[in-house]
């Protein structure tokens, strides 16, 4: 199938694909005579793998080395595990940084009418009281 076709089923724009073939992402694709990329089941099926990766977060150089091992037999399993695992404990320290993130949005909010409210209305208050405050949000 053309380009525009994998383009199609996987939702990956047709620069993007030239693109990840140049850089290594996705392993290169087999041309026909007129030297046209021919893609075929396997190369969508390794498109969407890349991509999953790639929406899970992982380092497109993590990526690129996974597909190069992947491509070099199965005797690479143990460092392509070694990847995921590690792809696993980024997605880990994201994740618990998003929670403390949570944590602290819920504190504000549970705090807000007794400590940010206040502490707002008042320095609001100064400000358009110093004179610098000539507009409003709402006049401009």
């Amino acid at each position: 199938m053309t380009i525009k076709e994998a383009s199609r089923i996987t939702g990956v724009s047709t620069d993007n694909l030239r693109y990840y073939e140049r850089i290594g992402l996705i392993p290169k694709i087999k041309r026909n005579d007129s030297g046209i990329r021919d893609y075929d089941a396997a190369d969508i099926g390794m498109i969407e793998l890349v991509m999953r990766f790639k929406s899970a977060g992982m380092k497109l150089g993590a990526i690129r080395k996974y597909v190069d091992l992947a491509m070099s037999g199965e005797d690479t399993a143990e460092a392509r595990r070694k990847i995921l695992i590690e792809a696993r404990n980024d997605l880990a320290e994201q994740l618990e940084e998003i929670e403390r993130s949570i944590d602290l949005m819920n504190y504000k909010i549970d705090t807000y009418n007794q400590k940010c409210a206040p502490v707002t209305d008042e320095i609001v208050k100064a400000w358009k009281q110093s004179g610098n405050a000539q507009k409003t949000s709402q006049e401009i």
